[in-house]
């Protein structure tokens, strides 16, 4: 029986545009806010439990193989909804975790953008299901 190998695409570029957005901007809001405020960077432990709730959570998603742009929207926004809500009642600022934050989604997606792409897996395994059962036996 030969082992069936996944075909490589070409590379996922798509990526790149959003890691670089993701990049610049969230270093540009939290350098914001550190000339806005020099303590600003100073995180209580909610915000820094947040930050690493955040990061952490998208990086799991990456590691179990979730596209990139699924883990930004599925995982990364609704934890950034409940942290801009935790900070309005906790009242501290909102901008240093957020854009601490995209810069480390950004670091994450470069990397991501110049591996190349895999087809689906589970359409190999359907065919060769489908090729076991319908084979004479």
């Amino acid at each position: 029986m030969a082992l069936q190998t996944q075909k490589t695409t070409l590379r996922s570029s798509g990526n790149l545009p959003i890691a670089l957005v993701l990049l610049v901007g969230g270093a540009l809001l939290w350098l914001r806010a550190a000339q806005r405020t020099p303590s600003a960077l100073a995180l209580l432990p909610g915000a820094d439990g947040c930050l690493t709730a955040g990061i952490v959570g998208v990086l799991l998603a990456l590691l179990h193989g979730i596209p990139y742009r699924t883990a930004l929207l599925t995982v990364a926004f609704p934890i950034a909804l409940v942290q801009l809500l935790a900070s309005e009642l906790a009242g501290f600022s909102f901008l240093p975790v957020l854009g601490i934050e995209l810069t480390a989604f950004g670091l994450f997606g470069l990397p991501l953008s110049r591996l190349p792409r895999r087809r689906r897996a589970a359409t190999a395994a359907a065919r060769s299901l489908h090729a076991a059962h319908s084979s004479p036996s």
